[in-house]
């Protein structure tokens, strides 16, 4: 008998040797692959035929997600590398030449055969990945709950300085790896930065600067219903009607036009707290980059 549930646990990807594990004779695997139901991706590992692209290319090169990949998979920030990022065990064999980061790393136990573990694909992301995307990950689990900072500092231990000094960094706060980036940008240029500031009659605004401007932050999906897109434009006339500087950024503004976002960003800051006149008027400052 194929356990689909446990497969589908596993990322519908499994060994022969969990397969039958859980039950599945020799028998069975034949009998659902000639019926559809499993495929063969190599040999001793079966798929549902439902399982995930990038998980079965993994697998077929002999490796498993890591790096960034496995960040993604993990639906944590991933940055602009779109590469396949594999990690092989050291002196392990390999599939086929491609366009693949192969990382030759030790390996910790994992159930899954298609990605590394958490732990050891935030370890890559710290020596791989450049300081900011690190950064952004380890932001991005947190917020998610999938680690803590004291964890993380525990899971990067081992690492290299460099690679554990990346973890001194991270915070909780960022629901998206763009939020930490422009968190991790303004911070650098020397500016106090909150996250998830609560402002009553609005809720949870993404990000605090210098204790008066409050930026939301417009992923990189358009919205997907008029109704998301109304709800930001209550939020934003919530804020004006609070009489608060706000500014509204674009993700694609923040990765293609940085210069121009930070300098809209110190534009409304230095009329904030030069204009006493603009701070007494209804409103207040009203900014917003599409």
């Amino acid at each position: 008998m194929i356990d689909e549930p446990m497969l589908q646990r596993l990322g519908g990807i499994a060994s022969a040797h969990q397969l039958r594990a859980a039950g599945a004779s020799a028998e069975e695997l034949t009998t659902a692959i000639r019926g559809g139901l499993l495929w063969r991706i190599r040999r001793g590992v079966y798929a549902l035929p439902s399982a995930q692209a990038v998980a079965v290319a993994a697998v077929t090169a002999r490796g498993r997600l890591s790096c960034v990949s496995a960040a993604r998979s993990y639906g944590l920030w991933s940055g602009s590398d779109t590469r396949l990022h594999l990690q092989y065990l050291p002196h392990g064999r390999a599939g086929p030449p491609g366009e693949h980061v192969r990382h030759w790393l030790p390996t910790e136990p994992g159930e899954e055969v298609w990605r590394v573990t958490l732990a050891d694909c935030l370890r890559t992301v710290a020596q791989c990945a450049d300081e900011e995307t690190a950064v952004a990950v380890f932001d991005t689990a947190i917020t998610a709950g999938l680690t803590n900072p004291i964890a993380l500092r525990r899971t990067l231990g081992r690492q290299p300085a460099e690679a554990r000094a990346r973890a001194l960094l991270a915070r909780p706060g960022s629901e998206s790896g763009v939020e930490s980036i422009v968190r991790q940008r303004l911070q650098a240029c020397g500016h106090l930065v909150e996250q998830q500031v609560h402002v009553a009659g609005v809720g949870r605004v993404d990000l605090r600067v210098d204790g008066v401007l409050y930026l939301e932050i417009d992923g990189f999906a358009f919205h997907s219903d008029r109704e998301a897109f109304e709800r930001d434009r209550a939020r934003d006339a919530a804020l004006a009607a609070a009489g608060l500087a706000r500014l509204r950024l674009s993700a694609v503004h923040v990765r293609d036009d940085w210069p121009g976002v930070l300098s809209r960003i110190r534009s409304v800051l230095a009329h904030w707290a030069n204009s006493q006149e603009c701070r007494d008027q209804p409103g207040g400052v009203a900014c917003s980059i599409y």
